[in-house]
């Protein structure tokens, strides 16, 4: 019987490639801004062809959105210290560190192209932002699961931690460093502490009969 030779796995190659794209579309980044970005640029350093790179992302902001994502899940992990400020501390301090001179422009670059396109907006919050605010959910849901906060606090308090970084990051209202990252943790634990009513005194004795 005549044995087949092995065949290359192709999906490890697929997987290089992909991983080639997304760093050269940071490293072009940082080298020349948003501005310099092309799908040619991006092909040509991460030695793919650009056939193979409109099949994975049909645009520029596509490429851009994979590599923050990309970014994020690498550079951000999920702490799990027992306690939603332990938690809070953790990963806003690591959001901070990831959030680079490059990361900015990115950034700031995306969300200018979906202020002013629908399509690119759409792109933003179903590629990269979903992404974000998940990850924020997962430690907030292990607060629920703790009793820390209740259920119904989990959306807002996510709207109020990206709506304070993206408030900053965009128009440079105050700074974004541990300094920030500690006291939105401490806000968001001062808001959500539970107290309980308190304890009422006991009724007087009704008068004899």
């Amino acid at each position: 019987m005549n044995e087949q030779p092995a065949r290359r796995p192709g999906r490890p190659r697929s997987e290089r490639a992909r991983a080639a794209v997304l760093d050269a579309t940071l490293a072009l980044a940082a080298e020349a801004g948003p501005a310099g970005l092309s799908m040619e640029a991006i092909a040509r350093r991460a030695g793919v062809s650009k056939e193979t790179l409109y099949r994975w992302w049909p645009s520029k902001i596509e490429v851009i959105l994979a590599a923050m994502v990309e970014h994020g899940q690498v550079s951000i992990p999920l702490p799990d210290s027992g306690s939603l400020p332990g938690d809070l501390r953790a990963f806003l301090r690591s959001t901070i560190d990831a959030l680079d001179g490059t990361t900015a422009l990115l950034l700031r670059a995306v969300a200018a192209a979906a202020a002013t396109d629908q399509a690119v907006a759409d792109d933003v919050r179903d590629r990269f932002l979903r992404t974000r605010r998940a990850a924020l959910g997962t430690l907030l849901d292990r607060a629920v699961a703790r009793g820390e906060i209740p259920d119904e606090h989990t959306t807002p308090l996510v709207d109020f931690v990206y709506g304070s970084l993206w408030y900053r990051l965009i128009f440079g209202i105050g700074r974004l460093d541990h300094r920030w990252a500690d006291e939105t943790a401490t806000a968001i634990t001062a808001i959500t502490a539970t107290r309980q009513p308190p304890e009422r005194p006991p009724l007087p004795p009704l008068p004899p009969d």
